[in-house]
């Protein structure tokens, strides 16, 4: 049970960071792989913000909006021009990865590549039914379903959250009923780069960071948005937890070397036998195109 505890904690972040990912490439159809960046960013901006005495809620606060006006510069700066100019998905791949590594050049070069911590000591530790779990996972996994319920009550409630799932289906047909799907781009990046920063504050309190951890966190995050299905952010969210939980078994049953392969291995055989994901639908022809 401990084991399957822990996973799931993983899972949680793992179905958060999906959703983050997924809520980008299901509305505009763009491998955000420069959300890595920002998950990598998140944490030391807490960090500058801690020691410079301004207390930890104005740091997270802080950390959040940064990280959400970084995804809208890479929105501004890189992805509309590509949009206008025709580029193709190929064009946008190649740039996203270029922000990525200049981004990570640029936290490297102001805060090294050392490994950082939020916290010093021992953390606290729970037990409850012979489960034992710290604080930081208990707020880590309660932060993530807090995000996660949030947004999914939003998405279904708001007119705002249906014009998000309208430009996920069709956003030609949505700007000819008259709306703003340039301003509905922007929310889109930021609210992704905001649930990565939550993914990424979260974990840095708990294990720790520094600048490369974001390409593994991009990367669950592109697998669990295949996995779930294009265009399905719960599918999205169900499958990181799976994988949060698969993941915690091959450590414990085999060891922590396993963990990536196992992951592209699900990855490989999800896209051989059922490649639309597990919760997506097989699209007719005139919608691959």
């Amino acid at each position: 049970m401990q084991i399957i505890a822990n996973g799931l904690i993983q899972g949680l972040l793992f179905a958060l960071m999906g959703m983050a990912f997924s809520l980008v490439y299901s509305t505009t159809r763009t491998f955000h792989i420069a959300l890595g960046a920002i998950y990598a960013l998140a944490p030391y901006i807490l960090l500058a913000c801690i020691q410079a005495g301004v207390g930890w809620v104005i740091g997270v606060v802080a950390a959040l909006c940064i990280s959400a006006l970084v995804g809208l510069i890479c929105e501004e700066v890189l992805h509309w021009p590509f949009v206008r100019k025709g580029a193709p998905p190929e064009v946008h791949i190649i740039g996203s990865l270029g922000m990525f590594l200049v981004l990570i050049q640029i936290i490297a070069l102001i805060w090294g590549n050392d490994t950082q911590v939020l916290r010093a000591g021992v953390d606290e530790v729970y037990t409850a039914a012979g489960i034992r779990l710290t604080r930081a996972q208990l707020v880590g996994g309660g932060g993530a379903i807090i995000v996660m319920a949030g947004f999914f009550l939003w998405l279904r409630r708001s007119d705002l959250g249906l014009q998000f799932r309208a430009m996920a289906d069709n956003p030609v047909l949505l700007s000819l009923l008259g709306r703003n799907v340039r301003n509905l781009r922007r929310m889109v990046f930021m609210v992704s780069a905001g649930m990565a920063g939550v993914v990424a504050l979260a974990t840095a309190y708990d294990v720790g960071f520094d600048p490369h951890g974001g390409l593994q966190a991009v990367l669950v995050g592109i697998v669990a948005t295949i996995m779930g299905g294009r265009g399905s952010l719960f599918g999205a969210a169900l499958a990181g937890l799976l994988l949060g939980i698969l993941r915690s078994q091959v450590i414990w049953h085999f060891s922590a070397r396993w963990e990536e392969a196992a992951t592209f291995l699900i990855l490989a055989l999800i896209l051989f036998f059922r490649p639309q994901g597990l919760f997506g639908r097989a699209l007719r022809l005139e919608e691959k195109v």
